[in-house]
């Protein structure tokens, strides 16, 4: 008998783009990048994070208001 792994579903995020437009000049860069959307997109959550990351606590201790 074969054991089954189980794993986590994939999060995912669903994005709205304001245009069709924007949509496909977005794919058609990361196309002539050699990369999908998918990954630019990934790549671009991972730049906001370390810009805008405050420190490497938790959030519940980095509030120190009151």
């Amino acid at each position: 008998m074969t054991e089954r792994k189980t794993t986590e579903p994939v999060p995912t995020l669903k994005v709205t783009f304001p245009s069709r437009t924007l949509r496909e000049r977005f794919k058609a860069i990361c196309a002539l990048n050699g990369k999908n959307m998918n990954e630019v997109l990934i790549d671009l959550v991972k730049q906001y994070i370390e810009q805008n990351q405050r420190n490497d606590r938790p959030e519940s201790e980095s509030d120190t208001s009151g």
